[in-house]
């Protein structure tokens, strides 16, 4: 069989307002300039990407696969290229040259997004460093135990607040496209921050009433979690969330574990966001001091996750790698160790 040397791009030539285009034709030149044999493979509507994906791989002459664009074109390629190993016996690493706007993936090993950074990162993909990544494996289920939903996810999955305001975005997202002027300063974390600020202090004002929090039972490993009332849960994979915070440093993308971000209230709230700021000068005991507690971050293989949600409050938002989620009161997340390569610098870190 001769040695695969097809580097397949994947990306989505109609996204953001059609400037994907530009920004692959960019990386088309680079990778053929870096005499890495690019091939185009575009993404398709109605979640068709993945197996087809799976299918161009199993030729066998594909000796990586390039995602460009955001989480969703991550997700995509990361679960063609597991389809094809599963499927076909067909495996190739990953590069990465994003585009969106946290960029979590790929931030967390030291890759910057966006067109200005393509030649910095079409460098990382031609030196072919790898390094393995631990995969997500998530289940929900209804109230008597069926299977509703099975998926993966690279990077997070949340349930509750964290979510509420990743879905609050992506309404504001769609809402902005159709306004012509809007749309071009009112975008990406303009409309994250809004969403944000908006499910905050909504959350807040519930929380007086004590109608934003939730109990929640979470098993992880053999250790067992009971909380009467929480508002956020966070289980991370990467080092990075929201492009801007660690809430675990000693956490790895490859050692078998995720984190587990539990988030009581609302001074909950203002101790992550001030003391996990990844250039984050506070010491502990300057939190102690503000009076803000002390995280402990459990992390394990397996959580499972059980909600009971007080009267009238509505099904909790929940999101992987900031796409939204099914809703439900029961779920199971599994970490598949090693199961994905991805090209990476030579010296990783966060940037």
């Amino acid at each position: 069989m001769p040695r695969p040397r097809v580097s397949l791009l994947v990306g989505n030539p109609t996204a953001r307002s059609g400037k994907a285009a530009a920004a692959i034709e960019a990386a088309m030149t680079g990778l053929q300039t870096a005499r890495l044999q690019p091939e185009f493979f575009s993404t398709l509507p109605e979640g068709a990407t993945v197996a087809a994906l799976a299918q161009r791989l199993e030729k066998g002459d594909v000796a990586r696969v390039i995602y460009l664009g955001g989480d969703g074109t991550f997700a995509e390629t990361a679960k063609g290229i597991i389809l094809a190993r599963e499927q076909y016996g067909v495996d190739a690493p990953m590069g990465m040259l994003p585009m969106g706007t946290a960029n979590d993936q790929g931030r967390s090993f030291g890759v910057h997004s966006g067109v200005k950074a393509l030649g910095a990162n079409i460098k990382v993909i031609a030196t072919g460093i790898e390094q393995w990544l631990d995969v997500g494996k998530v289940e929900a289920f209804d109230p008597a135990g069926e299977l509703l939903l099975r998926d993966l996810w690279f990077d997070s999955w949340g349930l509750g607040l964290s979510a509420q305001i990743l879905a609050k975005r992506n309404r504001e997202r769609e809402f902005v496209k159709r306004i012509p002027v809007v749309r071009q300063i009112y975008r990406d974390k303009l409309v994250y921050i809004r969403a944000g600020l908006s499910s905050y202090l909504k959350n807040v004002f519930k929380s007086l009433i004590g109608r934003a929090r939730f109990a929640a039972e979470i098993r992880i490993d053999d250790r067992t979690l009971r909380f009467d009332g929480v508002n956020d849960i966070v289980v991370k994979g990467t080092l990075l969330y929201g492009g801007d915070w660690i809430f675990a440093p000693d956490g790895k993308p490859d050692d078998g574990k995720f984190e587990v971000i539990i988030v009581k209230n609302n001074a909950d709230w203002g101790a992550a966001a001030i003391g996990a700021h990844k250039r984050n000068p506070v010491t502990r005991d300057d939190l102690a001091v503000l009076g803000l507690p002390q995280r402990e971050i459990p992390s394990g293989r397996v959580v499972e996750i059980r909600v009971t949600r007080p009267e009238g409050m509505p099904p909790l938002q929940a999101q992987i790698d900031g796409e939204e989620f099914i809703p439900a009161d029961h779920y199971r997340i599994e970490n598949l160790y090693h199961y994905l390569r991805i090209l990476v610098p030579e010296d990783a870190h966060w940037v």
